[in-house]
């Protein structure tokens, strides 16, 4: 049986509480204004997002005026009907996966009913700004990356970002079948051109993370597809691929992404090609 948990709000920045809850290690976030605050993703079921609307309004001293939801994953979005009464913010890619059957899977291998998830109820493609309380928000949309509908949540005032999955700091990034291998890097690339040295970049899962950490995992991004891209193109068959490249994550790790990224590479026409042997000379 899944555990569901919501650890203690722990205030990073002026008015930025972040919470980690279980069962997937996920940071939840909460952007407080002088009169409401905003919830960035919302937990793993309705019933912790409604558990964690409760902790915020607690944690913050104001009422929850809004969710927003960085991605589709069901650690990020299927708390929202616990804000189900409240303005709700996603890419506009987020209410068609409650359609699709990957959702339905995820949501009973949590116990959860799927009936019971809510799409938001305002979407968007490229950016939005939220007044929370009197407080500047803007969420962007740099293209896709971990998923098809990453957003990334900025605070000006106080220079945070919350990165969604885009970025990670308590292991090597998220990469699934529903992940934009050659997109992803220049997705970071739009965070990166937004933040400065001072700023703090609070990913999906783990610790607080710097501009430079962003830039280190945006280098390790784009060298593992390049990776990827440099074995397939010497005719290298995946289960060799390991041993004949240079990869920036260990054995285990590479073992376990390899079929996706090499999927997503065939999706793409580009195949390992086998060197038919030289042709003797006649005579």
């Amino acid at each position: 049986m899944t555990t569901f948990s919501l650890g203690e709000f722990e205030e990073l920045r002026p008015g930025i509480l972040v919470a980690v809850a279980e069962p997937a290690g996920v940071n939840l976030g909460v952007i407080v204004g002088n009169t409401g605050c905003l919830v960035i993703d919302t937990g793993s079921s309705p019933a912790q997002g409604r558990a964690l609307r409760a902790a915020a309004e607690a944690a913050a001293g104001v009422p929850v005026i809004g969710a927003l939801v960085t991605h589709w994953h069901f650690d990020h979005f299927f708390g929202l009907a616990g804000f189900a009464d409240l303005p709700s913010y996603a890419h506009a890619s987020v209410a068609d996966r409650l359609e699709r059957p990957e959702t339905a899977d995820a949501a009973a291998k949590l116990g959860v009913d799927p009936s019971e998830l809510v799409p938001p109820s305002e979407d968007f493609h490229l950016a939005k700004v939220i007044d929370v309380g009197g407080r500047r928000v803007e969420a962007l949309h740099f293209g896709p990356g971990h998923t098809d509908g990453d957003l990334a949540v900025f605070v000006p005032d106080v220079s945070v970002v919350f990165a969604g999955d885009l970025l990670e700091s308590s292991a090597p990034p998220a990469i699934g079948t529903d992940s934009h291998l050659k997109e992803w890097p220049s997705a970071i690339d739009g965070i990166l051109g937004v933040i400065a040295e001072d700023s703090m970049v609070i990913p999906g899962h783990g610790p607080a993370m710097d501009r430079f950490d962003a830039f280190k995992q945006r280098a390790e991004l784009s060298g593992f597809y390049g990776q990827v891209e440099h074995v397939i193109g010497r005719g290298i068959a995946i289960e060799n691929a390991f041993e004949a490249g240079e990869w920036p994550y260990d054995e285990e790790y590479v073992r376990a992404v390899l079929p996706t990224a090499y999927a997503q590479f065939a999706d793409q026409g580009v195949v390992p090609l086998r060197q038919l042997p030289l042709a003797k000379p006649l005579g």
